[in-house]
């Protein structure tokens, strides 16, 4: 080999052996990048699997109060209708109560208009019971004086007035028996109707709570509701946005693989370009 040929061995073993260099450094750099790139897939794959599971999360709270809202709507309804009943029985109480107090009111004055009757019978049973005892007396006279047939007029005016003067006394005893009567009854339907007026206004002041409650209840449906639909809302764009984390990580985690592929092939072209470097020296 002349020196021109072994100048031109040496030049083509060096390029050889830069070469390899070269593609051994370029392989290891590839290398690093495709684990890299893997380490980066795998953490973005973990992340996907977090905001999956936030998603899932997200979303069994918002059917939660989906069925918490329809509950509460329902159970507003109920307290509205149950409301309304009470407060038409409430109100028939009042009314009930207030014409039972009228009633009451009605007896009591009738019952004093027969205690008034009962005074006046009286009056006029001892004023005939004084004019008996007159005629009866003047009878006396009379016969004493020998005229029989006017004494025995006088005399039977004399026990009619006595008997029609007992009437009216033992009738005025029964009206007041009755007085006294219907003023017990008046009575007693007074507390009827203040019973019942007291049940109307508790019915009414109990239909006023449930109907707050059932308002309170229904905007709260109605939260719950707007709350479950923002929460289902945020789930799917969580769950969407997990799905894309988990494409993007399987596609860094292919690249990363892919990488160390081409960072092992070019390791062995540089191994190759080694091996041919010793054996061209070996040559020479």
């Amino acid at each position: 080999m002349t020196n021109e040929e072994s100048r031109d061995a040496t030049a083509s073993q060096e390029d050889l052996a830069e070469a390899a260099a070269v593609v051994g450094e370029l392989a290891t750099e590839t290398a690093m990048e495709g684990f890299d790139e893997v380490e980066e897939g795998l953490d973005t794959l973990e992340l996907a699997a977090d905001v999956k599971a936030v998603s899932d999360v997200e979303a069994m709270a918002g059917v939660s109060d989906l069925t918490r809202a329809v509950d509460a709507e329902v159970v507003a309804d109920r307290l509205t209708t149950l409301s309304d009943v009470m407060a038409e029985a409430g109100v028939s109480d009042l009314v009930e109560g207030a014409e039972l107090l009228v009633a009451s009111d009605d007896i009591r004055a009738m019952s004093a208009a027969v205690g008034l009757m009962s005074l006046g019978d009286l009056d006029r049973g001892l004023e005939l019971g004084r004019l008996s005892g007159e005629l009866r007396t003047i009878s006396d006279v009379v016969d004493t004086l020998e005229m029989p047939v006017l004494s025995a007029v006088l005399e039977d005016r004399g026990y009619r007035l006595q008997q029609m003067g007992t009437d009216v006394i033992l009738r005025g005893a029964a009206e007041r028996s009755l007085s006294s009567l219907m003023e017990a009854t008046g009575l007693q339907i007074a507390e009827l109707g203040n019973s019942e007026m007291d049940e109307g206004e508790l019915r009414i002041v109990a239909s006023q709570l449930a109907a707050e409650r059932a308002g309170e209840l229904a905007s709260a449906g109605l939260l719950l509701g707007l709350q479950g639909q923002i929460e289902l809302e945020t789930a799917a764009d969580d769950a969407e946005l997990a799905a894309d984390l988990a494409a993007e990580g399987v596609a860094e985690v292919a690249e990363g693989a892919a990488q160390l592929g081409a960072a092992a092939t070019m390791e062995g072209v540089a191994e190759a370009l080694d091996d041919t470097t010793e054996e061209s020296g070996d040559d020479s």
